[in-house]
């Protein structure tokens, strides 16, 4: 099975991931700062949820065992779920309290990586085709926007997939799936009476801020997918980093509003 190597050159794995920490960070701070801050952050930041997804798809190609990647992904997911119940239950008050699944991309990312495996199996021919057909169902379902970003992230990863070394194809899907959302959420973001500039930046960025993933188009340009010196000591910090950040910003929000 094929390995990482150092990075020589470009934007190597780990730098990658701390990028998108960073910007995931900006993009929950909204109670802090002013609403039009919050929308361009809101707007730059919709890069992370693909990127994180994009290491997933790229880790199920070099993992020595998908099981146990998607059963860590489970697990986290379950993890974050419980922590999320536990504290709507006994800390957090009613306008500051988190979403079961709607605040939990683990969940998001393990029903993506079910899908890939379910299409990139090797079984025998017809026994391939009903996984595919399997995988795509299992697609539409997890299409009903009660995951996080699942509207958005589960055709990303399934494309990514798909297209896998062939970035020229990769880019035009891309472009693909962000004309079928600029399609069905652009209407309604313009769609609001007596609107101003102001009002429609606010709105587009509400609305249909999900065709702004495309952003990650130059982000891969530069991302040489080579592991960084620490990539083994930091293996699990964006599992740590992704519920602690979010559960540390509602505690703040819940004692200080």
């Amino acid at each position: 099975m094929k390995q990482f190597t150092p990075a020589t050159k470009g934007m190597n794995r780990d730098l990658f991931k701390f990028i998108l920490m960073i910007l995931m960070v900006l993009d929950h701070i909204d109670n802090f700062i002013s609403p039009y801050l919050a929308d361009t952050f809101h707007i730059l930041t919709r890069v992370v949820a693909v990127g994180f997804a994009y290491l997933v798809v790229e880790g199920l190609f070099y993992t020595h065992s998908r099981k146990l990647y998607l059963t860590r992904l489970l697990g986290w997911g379950a993890f974050m779920a419980l922590g999320n119940y536990l504290l709507n239950l006994f800390v957090l008050r009613k306008q500051y309290q988190m979403s079961i699944l709607g605040d939990n991309i683990f969940l998001t990312l393990f029903i993506g990586a079910v899908i890939i495996c379910l299409w990139d199996n090797h079984q025998e021919p017809k026994k391939k085709q009903l996984l595919k057909i399997a995988s795509i169902f299992l697609l539409i379902i997890g299409l009903i926007p009660i995951f996080e970003g699942s509207f958005v992230i589960l055709p990303f990863m399934l494309i990514t997939q798909l297209t896998h070394k062939n970035i020229k194809k990769r880019n035009w899907y891309y472009i693909g799936l962000m004309t079928v959302l600029l399609i069905i959420e652009l209407p309604m973001a313009l769609s609001i009476p007596n609107s101003t500039p102001l009002m429609i930046f606010d709105s587009i960025a509400m609305n249909a801020s999900d065709i702004f993933f495309i952003s990650i188009i130059p982000f891969l340009h530069f991302y040489s997918g080579e592991l960084g010196k620490y990539d083994h000591k930091l293996k699990y910090l964006f599992y740590f980093f992704y519920p602690a950040h979010l559960w540390l910003i509602h505690l703040i929000s819940n004692f200080s509003g």
